[in-house]
């Protein structure tokens, strides 16, 4: 992969960026852990219970780096990193958060596991070039 600047480059925090729907996480992560330690009287399985509730929602609470260069497209949500050239997607697909690139001709059920998920700001300034930076890349939009 090549070391030259990106084309283009944004960072995603929706924990940040969605005040509100950062405060009712949270609320329901306490309501999780009231709910189990009445249950269980062991803080243990609370503790559990809440690691794997936030690991759940990682990329929503860690900032997300996207960056796009002319053969690939480069990601990295906390210490996680993701590289993926254009030609492994077959078609892309927006939606009112971001646009989904997809490994198959037209939108699948499976896009979430096999394809890549691209979040914009909460403004979306970057919305319009991406996608007919896209356009240009993968060509079949949907």
């Amino acid at each position: 992969m090549s070391n030259k600047e990106p084309l283009y480059s944004w960072t995603s925090f929706p924990f940040v960026e969605f005040p509100i729907s950062s405060a009712l996480v949270l609320a329901f992560f306490v309501l999780v852990a009231v709910f189990v330690f009445s249950i269980t009287y062991n803080v243990f399985w609370v503790l559990l219970s809440l690691i794997f509730l936030f690991s759940s929602l990682f990329a929503y609470f860690a900032p997300t780096v996207y960056k796009f260069y002319d053969d690939h497209v480069f990601l990295r949500v906390g210490i996680f990193k993701r590289t993926r050239k254009y030609s492994e997607f077959k078609c892309f697909y927006a939606d009112k958060k971001g646009v989904m690139l997809s490994t198959f001709n037209r939108p699948r059920g499976l896009d979430r596991f096999r394809g890549q998920s691209i979040r914009f700001t909460k403004n979306q300034d970057e919305r319009d070039e991406i996608l007919k930076f896209l356009d240009e890349k993968i060509g079949n939009k949907f």
